[in-house]
């Protein structure tokens, strides 16, 4: 399959905007208000879909690790080609905003039947799962990966790059702390009151959310310009030799490995963290406030850390991030959940170590950039696939691993859970998070971009760019 696709040759460049603009608070607030958005259905799903397919609709553990396998891997495949389609398709209001209209109300109803269910037996009702579970996951990367690949296109600026991924961080984290404290109270609620979840209490809290996502997608749009883009040539190039391109730039191929460690563990967690405060800790009334603390602190550690990137080097910063999480979640499994005052206090600990998020992601567009500047192809899109790809595989890997610990620790939901049941919990949300997370730091250490490289190479793009001083919007 061949098309015309944009590249960019040593002589022919392309920010629309001078290289030293820099954005403003306003669009980076908008920007990461999008990622509440997102959490909206993500979060949901990622936190709250394992227990509702074991525990309300009655589905097997080992059966729902296959279901989340299964679904995110089809994800991982259909990113890279998605990400594709959106590079090459230029409309009159860019190339990534449109999506976020677009693919919003479609993914806004697969979310609600996700969380519904069918009469019949399991084997349909898991039919079901699956069906409705896969295309939610298709529709979030019709919106989510244009979303991630505008933060590539807005500005050339390391900095702001830096910043911009930092409020979309605060946004995914601070929509993880308002659905932490309000997800689980609404939906019992809205099951009756009687202290059990129910089927219908999950489609109602599932709908509500979906509704609230849209107006902050549609901000993204309204707010957000795509201001570094390539200039057309006539250049046949297949998509085999894009996907090459890509393939062959090594940072991004490092980076991609380390958000799939890092992702991994992180989704793994959120998975199954509710059969910890159920079952572990045995205080299902605490949720509100225990489900918060984690992404509460990574916002503060946002805060408080990020900005040291540019002076200590983000490679650097990522591995303090990675080691003081891992840290904190071992001293979490040998504690044990008896101890509230130190889970909560190693909570608090762990989510402040999250903070290099957006510090990774933001080496992204600086790959892009070295791949740019050796190949004179820039693929924003289909590289930033690549790292959704990442995020796909790790929430297919973390869901499917953790609820096949469940199984393999005898867990059933329909007895109450054994001393090796609870220890199977402890493993799953403490233990294997802790492990698959320093794996991290071994693509971590052969990053090779460090900031006087990335100067070299921007001032390299920089020469041979012209500012045409006209943005997507302006065409």
């Amino acid at each position: 399959m061949e098309s015309i696709i944009m590249t960019v040759s040593p002589a022919n460049s392309m920010p629309s905007s001078p290289p030293s603009e820099k954005l403003s608070t306003a669009t980076k607030i908008s920007y990461g208000l999008g990622d509440v958005g997102g959490q909206m259905v993500w979060n949901l799903s990622s936190s709250y879909l394992v227990l509702f397919y074991t525990d309300s609709v009655g589905l097997a553990a080992a059966a729902v690790g296959t279901l989340m396998f299964v679904a995110r891997i089809t994800d991982a495949v259909f990113d890279p080609i998605w990400g594709a389609f959106t590079e090459r398709r230029y409309t009159k209001h860019g190339r990534f905003r449109p999506w976020m209209i677009w693919g919003g109300p479609p993914l806004a109803i697969f979310t609600v039947l996700t969380f519904s269910t069918i009469p019949g037996t399991e084997g349909a009702k898991l039919a079901w799962a699956i069906c409705t579970y896969m295309i939610q996951g298709l529709l979030y990367s019709v919106v989510n990966l244009p979303y991630g690949a505008l933060a590539t296109v807005m500005t050339r600026d390391s900095g702001d790059r830096v910043a911009l991924n930092s409020y979309r961080m605060v946004g995914t984290n601070f929509g993880s702390i308002i659905l932490g404290a309000i997800t689980m109270p609404i939906v019992l609620h809205l099951s009756g009151g009687g202290g059990a979840a129910t089927v219908g209490g999950f489609t109602a809290t599932a709908a509500l959310f979906s509704i609230a996502a849209l107006p902050l997608f549609a901000l993204v749009f309204v707010t957000s310009k795509e201001v570094v883009r390539p200039v057309p040539e006539e250049t046949r190039v297949s998509l085999i030799d894009t996907f090459k391109t890509v393939l062959g730039n090594r940072p991004l191929m490092l980076i991609t490995t380390m958000l799939i460690c890092t992702m991994t563990s992180q989704f793994g967690r959120l998975a199954v963290a509710m059969y910890y405060i159920i079952y572990s800790i045995g205080r299902v009334d605490l949720a509100g406030w225990l489900m918060p603390i984690p992404p509460l602190f990574t916002i503060i550690g946002i805060a408080a850390f990020t900005r040291f990137a540019k002076k200590l080097g983000k490679k650097r910063m990522v591995m303090i991030s990675i080691l003081s999480s891992s840290i904190s979640l071992l001293l979490l499994f040998f504690v044990g959940p008896s101890n509230l005052v130190a889970v909560v206090v190693l909570s608090m600990l762990y989510g402040l170590g999250l903070f290099a998020t957006p510090i990774v992601l933001a080496m992204v567009p600086d790959a892009i950039d070295y791949q740019e500047d050796r190949t004179g192809v820039r693929s924003d899109g289909t590289s930033y696939a690549m790292t959704s790809l990442a995020i796909k595989v790790a929430s297919a890997l973390g869901g499917a691993i953790g609820a096949w610990c469940l199984a393999a620790f005898g867990y059933s939901a329909d007895a109450a859970p054994t001393a090796r049941a609870l220890m199977g919990v402890n493993v799953a949300v403490n233990l294997m998070p802790a492990a698959i997370l320093l794996l991290a730091l071994i693509p971590l250490a052969a990053y090779p971009i460090t900031e006087a490289k990335y100067q070299a190479i921007r001032a390299r793009l920089e020469s041979r760019t012209p500012s045409t001083g006209q943005s997507t919007e302006d065409q």
